[in-house]
């Protein structure tokens, strides 16, 4: 049986050496304007919508350049999808039951996050959402 697990996309991360000049690129090339952490390891732009089955849930996707210790000048880019789901127990019961191993998991105020790996090594990370009601 095929589960409806995912539905839609919370974040896109891209990793950089130098995230704030990555990030001045895209703010001057496609004006993506930026919020950053004191220390410009994080670089973020959330882009807020309604969810369509029920206008009353605001919800965020999340743009984020992210500071890498790993020398990448010059390698190919890897990057990380943040899929967004609707019940992470539910979906966390899933993965372990097709034998994908959940690398780690934590809960904050704001949302619950899981991380596995795909079996090309690209990691994945699963967010459910606290939706914020208007």
């Amino acid at each position: 049986m095929i589960m409806d697990l995912i539905d839609g996309i919370g974040g896109v991360f891209l990793f950089s050496n130098d995230p704030k000049r990555l990030a001045e690129w895209y703010r001057d090339n496609l004006g993506i304007n930026y919020d950053a952490s004191p220390d410009c390891s994080s670089i973020y732009k959330s882009f807020e919508y309604r969810d369509f089955t029920d206008a009353s849930l605001k919800r965020t996707t999340t743009w984020a350049i992210l500071r890498t210790d790993s020398d990448i000048a010059g390698k190919p880019r890897t990057g990380q999808i943040n899929y967004r789901v609707k019940n992470m127990t539910d979906t966390l019961s899933h993965l372990r039951a097709k034998g994908v191993s959940i690398d780690k998991t934590e809960d904050y105020d704001y949302g619950k996050f899981a991380w596995v790996t795909d079996p090309d090594g690209n990691k994945i990370e699963l967010y459910e959402e606290v939706p914020e009601r208007i």
